[in-house]
């Protein structure tokens, strides 16, 4: 066999090392140049020092795509989607939030609704009814009743929805409704939902169901942005009725054959009111910026004239709109802020937990001044990377003295926040960079005492299906262990 002289293959390889140094040089200069957030910053530069060649690809899918376009884009579609919206300003939003909270006896979190409110441009709503609805079975069979009796219009939005019996069953029914002569307009994760093929979209397109990829990579067109995805997951009917929450659309988000210990547990939300507009909008905004086009006039103007308040109603509600479009992370911002202004109790729970360095300080100084702070994670979730990184902060919560349960009997999937006697936080958000940052979130700020009764009565259902934090969790029993946890937290920013 022949092979290559010394001399060159010795030449061969001080090109290739040249060729790596460069590279490397060239990767670390735009990281510096481009990335804003010193920690993240850090660890795409750790990833070049280290694997160079493969911190190359992933940087080309997930670094160095034009945000500034997408951005300008999804914020441009807030205005061409056909919705007039007009942001209120900060003294009107004082005004409408102290005369709500007010009229419902409501105190405590005012910094919390004012930032809410100026993130959103617009005040906090009253008037609305909202109801937790506990595991998928239940949100599905709550959904499909909503949908059967659908007149007008459905708008679906999912991150996921699977190519299986369960996925299948609920696009026929969405079909079946725009055979029927309603409009039916279905966004999916690209991503997320990436068994879902045009081929099949296609099959659906022809039974009248209007139905896009959100941010799909497609090379011809030069969209490779792979690291924004549409996290979202809400059904609006009829302008009159939605559903938001943690839930997607799938065999596996079911709870499983024994309902009393549920191997996916999930929380979700249905509203009625003048939060449906707001709902509404965004829908609008994200169809807009995948298709291009606008909803129709009769959609508009059912948001337009969509805020009349439910007689009798204690409810006040915010959406949260986050995503990396959005400036001041709205979620992200919310969340510290409630913590800075508990004053009894913050009980979360979340199936991925990374937090950084600043909402670790607010949840320490919360146990500071007092405050339980709980935190519910799934004792093991569907992805253990992110599990292994979460176990390295159990140190800390051990130092703090805050409350970490973890539920055994499989994934606890919902996103929630309760906080004091009734402020509550949930939607699809996770407590991890990605969610933080780089997904298109929707969540729900609500002021509701009775509601955050039932909330609490859930938690404290699923802390007894949990267990505590114990000391061998925090020494992580081996060196090697307790290495491969810190050295996966390195990587946090990037899950």
């Amino acid at each position: 066999m022949y092979q290559l002289p010394l001399n060159f293959q010795s030449d061969l390889a001080e090109f290739s090392e040249l060729a790596k140094l460069c590279l490397s040089f060239i990767m670390a200069s735009h990281i510096l140049l481009k990335k804003q957030e010193p920690v993240v910053c850090l660890s795409w530069l750790l990833g070049v020092a280290t694997f160079p060649i493969l911190t190359a690809i992933c940087y080309l899918g997930f670094g160095m795509n034009p945000f500034e376009q997408y951005a300008a884009r999804k914020r441009a579609s807030k205005h061409l989607a056909g919705l007039r919206r007009v942001r209120r300003s900060r003294e009107e939003i004082i005004a409408k939030n102290e005369t709500s909270l007010a009229s419902l006896g409501f105190s405590g979190f005012d910094r919390t609704a004012l930032w809410a409110s100026m993130l959103q441009g617009s005040a906090i709503q009253y008037g609305n009814q909202a109801e937790i609805l506990v595991n998928s079975t239940n949100a599905f069979s709550a959904a499909k009743t909503a949908i059967e009796g659908a007149r007008e219009f459905i708008l679906a939005q999912f991150y996921q929805i699977q190519v299986d019996p369960v996925g299948i069953q609920f696009l026929d029914l969405l079909a079946a409704k725009a055979q029927a002569g309603v409009k039916v307009y279905v966004l999916f994760d690209a991503l997320g939902s990436h068994r879902l093929k045009t081929s099949l979209m296609n099959e659906y397109r022809k039974k009248g169901l209007k139905i896009y990829r959100f941010l799909e990579v497609h090379p011809i067109k030069r969209r490779f942005q792979i690291n924004w995805r549409n996290h979202r997951k809400l059904i609006v009917v009829d302008g009159k009725t939605a559903f938001t929450g943690g839930f997607n659309v799938g065999e596996m988000y079911l709870e499983g054959p024994d309902p009393s210990s549920p191997k996916w547990f999930d929380l979700i939300f249905r509203v009625r009111g003048p939060v449906i507009g707001d709902l509404t909008a965004l829908f609008a905004e994200d169809w807009h910026f995948t298709t291009g086009k606008t909803l129709p006039n009769e959609i508009i103007e059912r948001y337009q004239h969509s805020a009349t308040p439910i007689e009798g109603s204690k409810n006040l509600l915010q959406v949260i709109s986050s995503g990396p479009s959005e400036n001041n992370a709205p979620f992200y911002s919310t969340f510290i802020n409630i913590l800075h202004e508990s004053r009894k109790r913050v009980w979360i729970m979340t199936p991925y937990f990374v937090p950084d360095k600043e909402l670790l300080h607010a949840m320490r100084m919360a146990v500071v001044r007092g405050v339980h702070v709980r935190v519910i994670v799934p004792k093991h979730s569907n992805h253990p990377i992110t599990d292994t990184c979460a176990h390295s902060y159990f140190s800390e919560f051990d130092r703090y003295g805050i409350d970490l349960l973890r539920y055994v009997p499989g994934v606890c999937h919902g996103k929630l926040l309760l906080a004091d006697d009734d402020l509550i936080l949930a939607g699809s958000s996770n407590l991890d960079y990605r969610s933080f940052f780089l997904n298109f979130e929707t969540d729900l700020l609500m002021r509701d005492r009775e509601l955050a009764g039932q909330v609490a009565a859930v938690l404290n259902d699923v802390a007894k299906q949990c267990i505590p934090l114990g000391s061998s969790d925090v020494s992580g029993r081996r060196l090697a262990r307790l290495l491969f946890r810190r050295i996966m937290r390195l990587f946090a920013p990037l899950m």
